[in-house]
Order: structure tokens, then sequence, then C-alpha cells
């Protein structure tokens, strides 16, 4: 069984402003760091960087849970698909997803305190705010409650980074729990089911790590169980699953799942698949040639590490990054072609299904309002898939997790949404809950193997089996199997819904990369003045050159990196040839218009072996 996390009680008495004071100037900030930056999910940086910035973040953490009148918060310690030596923090807001936007701009001012008077400060002026908010009942210097949880990745440098965030929390007074070595869903879920208050009740309140492999597991398994009287398969090439743990901290908590599988089998559960976890922390480095990251950006196969996984099966592998939180699949065909099976695909693969499930239970599809947020990224052969075949809605939200998470809830009642990259979940919202208990009501007293009955059995499991806070390579990856088990498909079948256009991705070294400035989604520029219409030209030459018809139109886009000065190109294209000279124009344009430096861009040209 996993450990019990580590629980620190706290008096919601803050130490003296001499003692706080000491602790942050115990840990100045580097000169290498001239202001700390919060990037789509926290902050990230070389590890020797960040103590200052965690110290004063374990103090914002209590503080952002006194704010929400004890409501419980976490602090995750990791830099997900980055290299070994980095690191970072994720925070985790009262329902479990990112931190409050409002809050972030705090988070930046009190990393980026000049001194330790002026972090006091700010620290005065968050904790006036809690208190004004939620008064505490005496006068005795108290805040209000405050809950912090922490979890930590596999890196070396994490242990003594999750101490310092421990020990700034419990200065203020707060109650902290460690659990230690978790996945970033996992430290995600632990923050939403602790507010019990904030969970729909058709999902099961499980607080710590056996109630999350067992919350998702029971859920699994009745989805597949559903497959008994509605043609679910098996295939033999989805017989073993092999999973690359990046060398991270998926691959340890997948062999703990081991066992919950063990026990389904043992209770009749006999469609589950063989689990095959290859990639272990410490058979070679983190997300380094291996992982959701290497295999999505390269599309290549990871490399294996695991001096004892033999001679593993190339039909079905699955890929999670650093902390767990995507996932990619993949698989080679008779003949060593490789294929890759990204967000795009599975953002299809469950938005089809899932509507396809609610159409049995509202044949005119008005009671729920379904949809998939995609990026400027997505290949476009997705997005005219989900328009034309599954007929669902498609929202382009801005580049960033927290954007396109953001615009699920906002846009959808049921909201599927997945970067190219593997990171993605879906939301279900109120009106969903209040369909199923309508669905429920309805056909209570009906045949189990009723076409909607079986329908409704899958809807109501599906917020239980998918995290509703964050991304989760687990969850998602036993999604993808189960639907690919009750539609008797393998990844073969899979990835021959639709084709890829051609791509191709760079940059462009700016002065300034505020001179280029995008509309909200980014699939515009709106300044300078004349680079859109310059792009615009660039794509119909290019369509005209490739003789496009009815089907997709060759794109791109440009937009000002979010660390760097910098300017990203993505393009798109009939074929791979036109995809790179359509990016290397673009480049061109942004390097004449933007202010580039350095030497003019050559043309791109992709070499695939």
């Amino acid at each position: 069984m996993p450990a019990a996390p580590k629980i620190y009680r706290g008096n919601s008495v803050p130490l003296p402003d001499r003692e706080l004071a000491a602790l942050i100037d115990a840990h100045p900030k580097p000169r290498a760091i001239a202001q700390y930056s919060y990037g789509t999910a926290g902050f990230r940086y070389e590890a020797s960087l960040l103590p200052c910035c965690f110290v004063r973040m374990g103090i914002f953490a209590a503080l952002r849970s006194a704010s929400l009148g004890g409501e419980e918060v976490g602090a995750m310690i990791t830099a997900s698909h980055n290299p070994e030596p980095d690191n970072g923090m994720k925070l985790a807001d009262s329902h479990g997803g990112m931190l409050d936007a409002a809050w972030e701009q705090h988070a930046v001012s009190l990393a980026n305190a000049p001194t330790s008077k002026h972090a006091l400060a700010l620290i005065r002026t968050l904790s006036e705010h809690a208190t004004g908010y939620h008064p505490p009942t005496t006068v005795d210097g108290k805040l209000p409650k405050m809950v912090v949880h922490i979890g930590r990745d596999t890196r070396s440098h994490s242990p003594p980074l999750a101490a310092l965030v421990i020990k700034a929390a419990r200065a203020m007074g707060a109650t902290v729990i460690d659990h230690g070595e978790v996945s970033t869903p996992m430290l995600h879920h632990f923050v939403m089911h602790a507010n019990g208050h904030l969970l729909p009740s058709i999902i099961p309140q499980r607080c710590n790590e056996s109630g999350y492999y067992e919350i998702m597991a029971m859920s699994y398994a009745t989805l597949l169980r559903t497959g008994a009287v509605a043609g679910g398969k098996r295939l033999p090439t989805t017989s073993k699953l092999v999973i690359d743990g990046a060398c991270g901290i998926g691959a340890l908590k997948i062999d703990k799942f081991q066992r919950i599988f063990a026990m389904l089998r043992s209770e009749g559960c006999t469609s589950l698949p063989a689990l095959q976890t290859v990639n272990f922390p410490g058979d070679g480095p983190l997300n380094d040639n291996c992982g959701a990251e290497f295999v999505q950006k390269q599309q290549l196969p990871p490399e294996i590490y695991s001096k004892s996984a033999g001679g593993i099966s190339k039909q079905y592998v699955t890929s999670y990054d650093g902390d767990a939180d995507r996932v990619v699949f993949h698989y080679e065909d008779g003949a060593g072609k490789f294929h890759l099976l990204d967000g795009d695909k599975i953002a299809v693969l469950v938005s089809s299904f899932i509507q396809e499930e609610l159409r049995c239970l509202d044949p005119e599809g008005k009671a729920v309002k379904c949809g998939v947020v995609q990026t400027a990224y997505a290949n476009g052969s997705s997005t005219l898939y989900l328009k034309n075949v599954v007929k669902t809605n498609v929202v382009i939200a801005k580049t960033g997790v927290k954007f396109v998470h953001a615009a699920a809830h906002h846009h959808f009642d049921v909201g599927v949404y997945f970067e190219a990259n593997g990171h993605g979940t879906v939301l279900f919202g109120p009106n969903f809950y209040d369909f199923i208990a309508s669905a429920d009501a309805r056909l209570r007293g009906t045949p189990r193997h009723n076409r909607a009955n079986i329908a409704l059995r899958r809807l109501r499991v599906l917020p239980a089996l998918v995290n509703q806070s964050v991304g989760d390579a687990m969850s998602d990856m036993l999604l993808v199997d189960a639907i690919l088990f009750l539609r008797g498909w393998d990844l073969s079948t899979w990835a021959k819904l639709y084709s890829d256009m051609p791509s191709k991705q760079a940059k462009v070294k700016v002065a300034d990369r505020t001179v280029i400035s995008t509309n909200g989604n980014e699939t515009a520029a709106t300044a300078p003045a004349a680079l859109q219409a310059a792009l615009e030209s660039a794509m119909d030459a290019m369509a005209s050159r490739e003789n496009v018809g009815s089907g997709p139109k060759p794109r791109c886009f440009v937009r000002p990196s979010g660390t760097e000065d910098a300017v990203r190109v993505y393009a798109e294209a009939i074929s791979q040839k036109g995809a790179d000279s359509l990016a290397s124009e673009a480049m061109m344009l942004v390097y004449k218009l933007c202010g580039g430096v350095g030497s003019p861009p050559k043309p791109l040209i992709t070499n695939r072996l």
C-alpha cells in the first residue's frame, strides 16, 4: 500500500515578522535572475535558482488557502518534461485546477519582492485580504485556517526544495500535508477531493493515493464491463500495453497500479490488457530521448533504458512525460514504420465516443452542449474531422493549458481538450450531471442490455475515471484503452480516421518580441500592420501551387515566445515540402518586418529517413 502522507499540524498563527524576514533573507534572490516569471502552470528554472522563490511560494500557498477561508490548496515540485537539472512549482487552487489568474500576479509580486521588507509588506497585505473576507473568531493574531498539500517528482533536488516550501508554509501557521513522491495529477486530485464541498456528488471522494488508484480502476473496470453486452473486443494487438515512463514518477505509480489490475482479474474482469512499464527512475536520464515530449516533438520512438525490458512489443505503446500529466500513443507497423497518435488524435477519439453515447440518450443532441477546444497548433485535418465527421463544436483558444482548460469550462457542458503534446482531459459541467440524473430516473427499470441504458452506465463513470482538475497520463491512458476495447479497435484502426497534414515548426530571434502581437487565439497577427497580409498572401500562393480543392488548406501563424526574444512559426500544407517552404517564407517575413537579429533564416528542409 502507498505510504500515508506526513501531516504537520498548524495553529494559523504566523511567526513574528523578524523570523519571517530571517527565513526570507536566508534565501536571497540569485543574481542570475532578473525577474521570476509565472509560465503556463507556474515557475520553472534551473534548480539552484529556485530556493528564494520556493520559500516565498510556501508562504504564498498558505495565504492563498487563508484567502479561501481554509479551503485546501497545493504545491507540486516538478519541472514536468524539462531536463533533469531543472525544477519548478505548479500551484493548485482549491478546485484542484490551476491557480486563479488574479492570484498569479500576487505570486509573481511576492517572488520578485526586492527585499524581505518589501516581501513582508506584501504578506501583510495578503493577510489583511484573507482576514477581511474571513474574519477570525478571536483577536490573537490568528489567520483563517490554512492547509497546503505538497507533492514532488523524482528529481534529486526535489526533496530539499519541497522541504523549503514546507518550512515556509509552516512558518505562516499552515497545516501542511506532505504526500512525498507523487505525480502532478495525483497532487491536483488530492486537493480537489480534499475540498469535498466543491466535488460533484457523482464522483466518490477519495483524498489519498490509494483512493486515487481505486476510483480510477473501478471506473475503468465498470466501463470495460459494458462491452460484455455491446460488442467489446480485446484484439491481440492491444493485449499488452507498453508504458514508457520517461524515467520519471509515472513509471513508479503504474507499477503500484499493477496490483489493482491483479485484483480486478481475480474478480473476473478478463478484458484488461497486460501492462509492461519501461524507463523507470534511474534507468536513464529523465525525459532524455524518451517520454511524451520527445516522442511527440521528434516523432520518433523512445529509447528503452530498462535493461530488463528485453524484446518489448511495439504494437501498443504509450509515453508519459516526467510528471505524468501528458500521454501520447504510438506503434510500429509490419514494415517497421513509426506512427504517432498525439493529443489531436486523442481528442478526436474521445469526443466521438462521448458524442455517440450521448446521442443514444438524446438523439436530437440538444440537451447537452459538447465540444472540443484546440489551439492554433492543432493539425488542420483534426479540426476538419471534428467538424465534418464527428459533427461537434470546435473552439480555438490561446496556446497554454490554462487557456484551453478555461475555454472548455466556459463554452461546453462536456468540454474535451487535448493539446497536441498530449496534455488534456474532459470537463463535465453542471448541466451534464443534471442530464445524467434525469436519464437515470427515466431509464430505471429498463433492461441492462438496452442501448440507452448502456450509454448511461458509460457516461456516468466518466467523471470519476477522467481527472477533472488537470491532464492525467494514467487516467487518459485508461480512457483511451477502454474506448479502443469497446470499439474493437487497435492503434492502426484509430490512426486511419484521418491523415495529419505535414507541418513545420521553427522560431526566429528578434530584438524585441513585444513588437509582434496577435488576436485572442493567436491564429492571426495584429502587429506589425503589414505582417498578417503578407502571411495570407504566402498561404494563398501555397494553396495555388498545391492545387488545393475542398480539402484542408495550407496555413501558417506566428506568435511571440513567452520566454525569450523570439517569434515562433507554425506552418502546414498538403506536402512536407510545402509546409517547409511556407514556414521558411513566414520566417523571412518575421525577420524583415519584426526586427530579426543575426543572419537571415535559411530555408527549412525536413529529412524523413
